[in-house]
């Protein structure tokens, strides 16, 4: 059997954080499909994701040896910083300020990206953004922060 450490640790890693989701769902109301309750999507989308997860690790398996060097700890800690960053803007910075500030954070992660390549990816998911939650499913969002 040649264990692909990477995918191993990925699936794991997946498998595990869909697990936490699932218990922490327990108390939302699931509804139906017709009906959905609050906790209902979540619980799909934890479920997709542990499947994900146990094909990643059954894949990683069967793929071959490829040694897990070292983790990317800058850039993992960068983009769930951005995430972070995201949540605590939301609400009072409003969706594009948090838009803005998520790429940002996320795009120090990786040295390669230019600024100008950057801020067409805030410019492009701002107005996806907005088209998608604010236009097609009018979903009550500030879209700038509360102080203008």
């Amino acid at each position: 059997m040649k264990i692909n450490a990477k995918d191993v640790a990925s699936g794991a890693l997946l498998i595990a954080i869909a697990v936490a989701g699932l218990w922490l769902n327990q108390d939302h109301t699931l509804g139906t499909a017709r009906r959905m309750g609050p906790g209902y999507m979540p619980m799909m989308t934890f479920w997709l994701q542990m499947g994900l997860g146990a094909i990643v690790l059954v894949m990683g398996l069967f793929n071959g040896p490829d040694k897990l060097d070292r983790w990317a700890w800058r850039e993992l800690t960068l983009i769930l910083a951005s995430l972070c960053v995201f949540a605590l803007l939301l609400e009072q910075g409003g969706l594009f300020l948090a838009i803005a500030a998520t790429v940002a954070v996320a795009a120090l992660g990786d040295r390669t990206h230019r600024p100008l390549g950057v801020l067409g990816l805030i410019v492009f998911l701002m107005a996806l953004c907005w088209f998608v939650f604010i236009r097609e499913l009018d979903i009550r969002v500030n879209l700038w922060p509360s102080f203008f």
